[in-house]
């Protein structure tokens, strides 16, 4: 960014504390203005103005910006891989999908426990208080999964 000198109308580079022209002492307002609006593109290193969602230049976008039809879809898919593959007690895909791997590794090991712990606890004719406890867990397991994927999509993704 440039910082036009009000005595002469020159422009000088936005880090400079002096008019290049005549002189004058730019004021600290004068130069704080003109270094917070500085933005350059990363692939061509043109000057970006400070609204833009793009390089006027090469047509870049900043890195890890994303428009909000892009984040809706992204969000939209992680909640149904948090739901649905967790109906059956498979936990962790919608972590997965959103490259929070250790979450979505301890949630797996969790679904491959419950599976584990079903199969050799839970008997099939009778409520005791192991079904209960395995069903309970289950449940837990669950909503916290997808509570966390509508946290995270809606932190990290929707910028709120």
């Amino acid at each position: 960014m440039t910082i036009r000198c009000r005595e002469c109308q020159a422009e000088s580079p936005g880090w400079a504390e002096f008019c290049l022209q005549c002189g004058r002492r730019f004021s600290d307002e004068e130069r704080s203005k003109a270094s917070e609006a500085v933005r350059l593109c990363e692939s061509c290193g043109e000057e970006m103005s400070p609204g833009s969602s793009g390089c006027h230049n090469c047509g870049a976008r900043p890195a890890g910006s994303m428009d909000r039809s892009a984040a809706q879809r992204i969000s939209l898919i992680a909640k149904i891989l948090a739901l649905v593959p967790g109906i059956f007690n498979v936990f962790g895909l919608g972590h997965l999908f959103l490259g929070k791997y250790l979450k979505a590794f301890i949630l797996f090991a969790i679904s491959l426990a419950l599976r584990y712990a079903s199969e050799a606890w839970v008997s099939p004719g009778d409520m005791a208080n192991a079904d209960i406890a395995w069903l309970g867990v289950s449940l837990l397991v669950f909503i916290y999964q997808i509570w966390d994927v509508y946290r995270i999509t809606g932190r990290e993704l929707m910028g709120r």
